[in-house]
């Protein structure tokens, strides 16, 4: 019983990497779809102006400087950027890391017992796949919010491979839990 639930991870692994492609295909689409253009750009994307173009020409307040910064009217060098990082509306960096990354361990977790039978091992593995099935939930729940909001960068994932997903995703933790308390008593 061990072997066919790993079979059906597998397979439940399966139907998640196909729902990723298909949904990242989407989400790539989407995102690559002209926008309207903010007033007084082209492109959509603000002017930036440069405090070195308004400078002036190189060399005409100093002498000038081989392979060097070049430096603001006052002699001091221009002022450091500072990124932020942020996410899109609609990424959840932490939800896509998570729900794969933790589904994988509890596989490897569940392949280790079922060719050693060392029994906590099924009981890590049904309790990582346990958290893995909830962060995926809340990832569907909070996509499906995005796309009725329609976000821009929301995943589009198709109803049948995510109901396929689920499904076979139910099934395995039923089988795990059962195959985790027979390996308990026997």
């Amino acid at each position: 019983m061990a072997i066919l639930t790993l079979v059906l991870w597998a397979l439940t692994a399966a139907a998640g990497v196909t729902l990723l492609r298909a949904g990242g295909a989407a989400r790539r689409a989407e995102a690559d779809r002209p926008d309207e253009a903010a007033p007084g750009t082209e492109t959509g994307v603000p002017a930036v102006t440069s405090s070195l173009a308004a400078a002036g020409p190189p060399g005409s307040a100093a002498a000038p400087r081989m392979a060097a910064i070049p430096l603001t009217p006052e002699g001091l060098p221009p002022p450091v950027p500072h990124a932020r990082v942020t996410t899109r509306p609609g990424e959840h960096p932490l939800l896509e890391f998570a729900h794969p990354a933790l589904a994988v361990t509890g596989m490897a977790c569940w392949f280790m017992f079922t060719f050693v039978h060392y029994r906590p091992l099924a009981w890590i593995a049904f309790g990582i796949l346990a958290v893995a099935l909830s962060v995926g939930l809340g990832w569907l729940i909070r996509n499906n919010h995005e796309v009725r909001n329609h976000a821009r960068f929301a995943w589009h994932f198709p109803p049948r491979l995510v109901a396929l997903h689920g499904f076979a995703a139910a099934l395995s933790i039923t089988l795990t839990v059962l195959t985790a308390l027979i390996a308990s008593h026997g």
